[in-house]
This record gives C-alpha cells, sequence and structure tokens, in this order.
C-alpha cells in the first residue's frame, strides 16, 4: 500500500470517527435536553384542601380503595366506613398535588411499554366536594430503578418518569403487578388519641351476666399541698398504697400507642362483643372513650374489641391486650430498699356495681 493511499485511507477512517463522535454528541445532548425538560413537567396540581374523595384502584380489578372527607375527618368508605389514618391520606395528597416528572414517551402505541395502558394500570383520582375530577392519573406496573415509576394524566398520551416510591406510597409492598390496592392499609388502627394533659379519669371493669367489677380507678385530682397542680389518686377506697404518677403517664402513652392488628366486619359473628367481657374508660373532661373486649377468641391468640363512640370493630393481639388489661396495683409506687410496702392483693378487691356493667365508669 502506497503512502498516498494509507493517506486516503487515515482520512476517511477519521470522518467516520468524527461522525461517529457527533452523532453520539448530539443523541447525549438531546437527552440531557429532554431530562432538563422533563424534570420541569408539572404532571397534576391541586389543591389537596380542596379534595374530598379519593378513589384507587387496580385495572384488571376494579373495586377501588374509596376515601372520603366527612365532618373534616377520612373515612375508608371500602372498608365498613371505618376511619381512615390521617397522616397517611395526607402524605398521598402532598406528594401528588403538584407531582412532576420527567418525559419519557408520547403516543398510545407506547403505553404497552410502560404497562400503563388503561385495563393494566393503577388509576388515583381525586375528587372534589361536587364529585368533579381534580386529578386522574394512570401508574404504571412497570418499576425504573430503586423508586421511579411511569405516570401519565388518563386523558393525556405522555409518559412520564417519577423519582418516587409509588407502591410504598398506595401501602403496596409487594409488586404492583401482583396485587390490589388494598383498604385496610388506609385505617387508623389507634384505639386511643390522647392529650396525656387532659385525660382526667381512668377506669376498667370485669363484667359478668350484667355485673361489672371494678378492677382500675384513677382520677386526677387537685394536690391539697399546693391547689395549682394536680395529683393522681386511686379512685377505690380500698386502695391506700401511694400511686406512682410516672406508672399513670406511661400507661397513657401506651393506650395511644397500641395499634390494632385490623379492622374487621361489624356485621360479623363470634367477637363476643354482645356480651362483653371487660371494658376501659378513659375520660378526658366531659369526653369518654370506652373500650370493650369480648372473650379470647378460641385458639386465636387475639382479642375482638370495639371503641365507642364509634362502630369499628378491631381485632387485637392477646399481647397488647395484656397490657391494657391492668387492675390498680399496677400503678403502685415501687417500695423503697429502706422499707417495703405490702403489695396489695388484686383479688377480690373490686367494687360491686349492681346498677349494671360498666355504668358510673
Amino acid at each position: 500500500m502506497t503512502k498516498k493511499q494509507i493517506l486516503v485511507l487515515g482520512i476517511i477512517l477519521g470522518i467516520l470517527a468524527l461522525g461517529i463522535f457527533l452523532k453520539s454528541w448530539v443523541r447525549s445532548a438531546g437527552d440531557s435536553a429532554g431530562l432538563v425538560q422533563g424534570s420541569d413537567n408539572v404532571i397534576a396540581k391541586f389543591d389537596p384542601a380542596k379534595v374530598d374523595r379519593i378513589l384507587i384502584a387496580n385495572g384488571t380489578q376494579p373495586l377501588p380503595v374509596e376515601l372520603k372527607k366527612e365532618k373534616g375527618s377520612w373515612r375508608v368508605k371500602s372498608l365498613w366506613d371505618a376511619k381512615a389514618d390521617p397522616a397517611r391520606v395526607e402524605t398521598l395528597l402532598q406528594k401528588l398535588h403538584s407531582i412532576r416528572g420527567e418525559l419519557r414517551g408520547a403516543g398510545k402505541k407506547l403505553f404497552s411499554d410502560f404497562s400503563i395502558q388503561d385495563m393494566d394500570a393503577f388509576s388515583i383520582k381525586f375528587l372534589d366536594a361536587g364529585n368533579v375530577p381534580l386529578a386522574d392519573l394512570r401508574l404504571g406496573k412497570k418499576r425504573a430503578g430503586e423508586e421511579g415509576y411511569f405516570i401519565r394524566k388518563a386523558a393525556g398520551e405522555n409518559v412520564y418518569l417519577v423519582d418516587l416510591n409509588m407502591a410504598e406510597l398506595l401501602g403496596i409492598h409487594t409488586g404492583l403487578d401482583e396485587t390490589a390496592p388494598l383498604s385496610g392499609v388506609w385505617a387508623d388502627l389507634g384505639l386511643f388519641d390522647l392529650n396525656p394533659e387532659k385525660v382526667t379519669k381512668i377506669t376498667a371493669y370485669h363484667l359478668k351476666k350484667g355485673e361489672g367489677t371494678m378492677v382500675l380507678g384513677l382520677l386526677r385530682a387537685t394536690d391539697p399541698k399546693d391547689s395549682l397542680k394536680n395529683i393522681w389518686e386511686f379512685q377505690r377506697r380500698d386502695m391506700s398504697l401511694p400511686i406512682d404518677p410516672e406508672k399513670v403517664l406511661k400507661f397513657i402513652a401506651t393506650l395511644t400507642s397500641i395499634k390494632a392488628q385490623k379492622v374487621v366486619d361489624p356485621g360479623g359473628k363470634g367477637y363476643g362483643l354482645e356480651e362483653p367481657v371487660w371494658q376501659l374508660t378513659v375520660s378526658e373532661g366531659d369526653k369518654k372513650v370506652i373500650l370493650s373486649a369480648g372473650s379470647k377468641a378460641g385458639k386465636e391468640d387475639l382479642y375482638y374489641v370495639k371503641t365507642s363512640p364509634g362502630h369499628s370493630v378491631f381485632s387485637l393481639s392477646a399481647g397488647y391486650f395484656a397490657d391494657l388489661n391492668v387492675d390498680d396495683t399496677h400503678f403502685v409506687r415501687d417500695a423503697s430498699p429502706a422499707g417495703e410496702l405490702p403489695k396489695a392483693s388484686s383479688q377480690n378487691t373490686g367494687s360491686r356495681l349492681p346498677e349494671g356493667p360498666g355504668k358510673n365508669a
């Protein structure tokens, strides 16, 4: 090969290399521009305060999760009208009310690539009090990376990538293609919502054949040594041992922190709540919350409980029930090493209530 041929071949190879470089650079620049543009794309924008109803459904399983705001509180209408977890609903609204994403494609022909057709995708609808949609989104079931998901508007053809763990946001801990949205994850499973500073009275009764035996009676009273302070006292006269106020506060914290396992059908049978065997009442001034429990559910390690006011029935683990089922002796101040105080017996110390179970609780 002559020097001239080598030179010509070198020039050709150089031109080809330059072309490849320019093509790669243009594509890279285009992708970068698309990402920058996409990051500014608003997919949905609405006022969370105007949302009155939320519907979440799987395209292949159309029965939706239905959340409805009633008198300022959210209810899970698709779960026997149970109270909804306000924090979970608020998180959903805050994450999606002005959601942005990167444009990744457009056109119905591409929907199958993202599993975002109407029949495949999850739908998330936000409606106002007049049942007018504020936002109607479709969530593709294909995942992109650790937390990326594809979303589009129901009436649109643009597909966006959002860096947001949508499965976790919807309470789905398996793949989106493996499950339907669950109403149960939106329920508030807390039994009490208490302000420790406002609790004034706590009582518990064992119930049998229409009569109640008090096993626990705690009352907040004015400190006789300082009228500006309050102290806790035992309500029953036969409890003469000193009370530990720290134990009372810990118990109130326990009441607030305990969660039920799940909400069950309030129309179901076999809960034992027609004739409850135990009742706990917590008062905040004139406001009372009464928790009733049936007998232990057969071989199941749980109890069925119900709060009043309210109509929801919950299953509660036996371990958590044991944390609630305490008597006065649980709150006696521990004896000092110098001189131990005698322990009060929890047996035969109850006061009989001939007027009926739990009355005047």
